[in-house]
């Protein structure tokens, strides 16, 4: 856990104490809810230390977990132009720290209030959600983030006008959750497959078309 995930995951803990603390006088949870909690936020906000080569014109994993959709979708943020989407769900055992897929500024955002479904069904789309455009040029990669059924919350570490790097830690959805990537149709190619783990900053998930391999 590092000092940034510490931050969030204190919220839980202080709640945690608030309850010991009132239920003190009954010697009911004696620590244990505490304690528990505690080694809970140790596994769900972890953030370990990623570095890997990034290869030029090559989209990155958003997020720890597992493929659950490649398919196409229209967004308005690309023209609405038929899109290549790439779906990954987080599982509450996952890291669940997101990096961004490409390098650029983000030129938009947006965060859009929803649903709590759980996050692996195709209507958590309708989720409570954020969603960035990152910028290189003429490229545009669309992340949307989308909070899961449990915390519901998502913590944003770069937003509007910051520039980033591909691979750099942009926010944190608590618990549960799923992350999406688009790009243009036509301009990029899958790299990944449904059912394959992936990790973020780390799995290329689709690379320009025309790019040397």
């Amino acid at each position: 856990m590092s000092r940034r995930t510490f931050r969030e995951a204190r919220r839980y803990l202080l709640a945690a104490l608030a309850i010991e603390t009132i239920t003190a006088p009954l010697r009911a949870l004696k620590g244990r809810l505490l304690v528990g909690v505690g080694l809970a936020c140790m596994v769900f906000f972890r953030d370990p230390s990623r570095t890997s080569a990034r290869e030029p014109d090559t989209l990155y994993a958003p997020a720890d977990g597992a493929v659950v959709s490649v398919d196409t979708a229209q967004d308005d943020w690309l023209g609405g132009q038929e899109a290549l989407r790439i779906s990954t769900f987080l599982a509450i055992y996952d890291v669940h720290v997101n990096r961004s897929p490409a390098p650029g500024r983000i030129a938009a955002a947006e965060q859009t209030p929803g649903g709590f479904v759980p996050a692996f069904l195709g209507r958590a789309r309708d989720n409570h959600r954020k969603r960035l455009a990152i910028d290189d040029g003429p490229r545009r990669v669309v992340l949307v983030q989308y909070a899961g059924m449990l915390a519901r919350r998502i913590s944003s570490w770069a937003w509007l006008g910051d520039r980033v790097q591909a691979g750099q830690r942009i926010a944190l959805i608590h618990l549960g959750s799923r992350a999406d990537v688009l790009v243009r149709a036509g301009e990029a190619e899958a790299l990944v497959d449904v059912g394959e783990r992936v990790r973020a900053g780390v799995t290329p998930i689709a690379r320009y078309m025309g790019a040397k391999t």
